[in-house]
């Protein structure tokens, strides 16, 4: 098996990124660093930031790319992923019992559906979580305890502040604590590495992943909708290539119901905290980073921008709704790093947009936003027929 490196320098920067988002758990009067240079589709050689263009007191700790054009430049993922059947009964509305079919879980691992013993149609979609190549995949594994970790691994809980001190992850996050040495992480799982991921700073390993379509079996983040694939490209270290990335697994919780009794998912931060990420949701007006729970103000038109959060690209659960809402008002459509000839996707990190069907929907109607139209695999996938996004300027 071939090594898998990971920038460490961009492991640190957003860790501690994040670490900032928890002592942005109380209030912050400053603005949040500028969020990772994305690499526009108009000239591939320029970066824009995805966030803090054009804006007062940015605060260090970005990248220290050259500043790009207006991040109104980078438009919406109007496009959408194929999306096999999910497991739903077959045409003549049955099946035969035990037999088993291809599917996707939302829109990042294929599994195998099968059919319930009364022949009525086939059960949720089940992805294996061990990839295939015999790596093992017991850092970033689900867990509630140790005691459902492998190999004497411990669990950061949700319930706990074990990730950078800030929160817990969603779901639980299988680690070992380590020294940095390039063969500590491996030893016990050769997809992680060791970085200063614990409170304080202190050496847990961290799943690695690549950017980009995951090979069959692959097991991306080991298929965990909560889970984001942060790219050398997401994490400010490298601009987006044609080919896959490296990158490591962290914390990105979708809404309140990941998280344990009494904790909130905090947008910015990506795990469970114990208090709500402050300002305003995705699709209000913005002229600060700080005036949005997600600390992203997008697509800026004489300094008004659009609120936005991270999210992972192809998961259901994001952006402040669970997997089955009522309905859907925000969706993960938008990848955080493109150009015009490709992009990152499912499994990697995406940003948060408003869903429509009208152009009512949209929070800045009056403001010069509408409702654009998103292919129908992406409608059948998001139950919402448009995102609101600035209406094209009139000839």
């Amino acid at each position: 098996m071939t090594d898998r490196p990971i920038a460490t320098s961009g492991v640190w920067r957003r860790l501690f990124a994040v670490g900032a988002v928890a002592w942005g758990l109380g209030a912050c009067g400053e603005d949040a660093p500028p969020a990772p240079p994305v690499q526009t589709p108009d000239d591939s050689s320029a970066v824009a930031g995805a966030a803090g263009q054009g804006e007062p007191d940015a605060g260090a700790g970005g990248s220290g790319a050259a500043p790009g054009p207006d991040n109104s430049e980078r438009p919406p993922l109007l496009g959408g992923f194929d999306l096999p059947d999910a497991g739903a009964p077959n045409a003549e509305g049955d099946c035969t019992p035990g037999a088993t079919r291809e599917c996707v879980f939302d829109q990042l691992c294929s599994g195998v559906a099968t059919c319930a013993a009364d022949g009525q149609g086939f059960g949720a979609c089940s992805c294996a979580a061990t990839p295939l190549d015999g790596s093992g995949g017991i850092v970033g594994a689900t867990c509630q305890s140790d005691a459902d970790c492998r190999g004497g691994a411990t669990c950061l809980t949700a319930a706990s502040n074990g990730w950078v001190g800030d929160g817990g992850p969603a779901g639980g996050y299988c680690t070992f604590s380590c020294v940095d040495a390039p063969d500590d992480c491996a030893a016990h799982d050769p997809w992680s590495r060791c970085v200063p991921l614990g409170p304080g700073g202190s050496l847990y390993c961290i799943r690695t992943c690549l950017s980009q379509d995951a090979e069959p079996g692959e097991a991306k983040c080991l298929n965990r909708p909560d889970l984001a694939c942060v790219s050398t490209a997401a994490d400010g270290v490298e601009l987006i290539s044609a080919e896959r990335q490296a990158g490591y697994c962290a914390p990105r919780c979708g809404s309140d119901e990941e998280c344990p009794p009494g904790r909130f998912c905090h947008r910015q931060g990506g795990v469970c905290a114990d208090v709500v990420s402050p300002g305003a949701p995705t699709g209000s007006s913005c002229t600060l980073t700080t005036d949005c729970d997600g600390r992203m103000c997008e697509n800026r038109v004489d300094g008004v921008g659009v609120c936005t959060a991270l999210c992972v690209l192809g998961s259901l659960s994001g952006c402040g709704f669970g997997q089955n809402p009522s309905s859907r008002d925000v969706g993960c459509v938008t990848p955080l790093v493109s150009s015009g000839r490709f992009s990152e996707g499912p499994g990697d990190l995406g940003l948060c947009q408003e869903l429509c069907d009208v152009d009512a929907d949209c929070e800045r109607n009056t403001s010069g936003f509408g409702c654009r139209p998103i292919r129908d695999e992406l409608v059948t996938f998001l139950g919402r027929s448009g995102v609101c996004a600035p209406r094209p300027a009139a000839n």
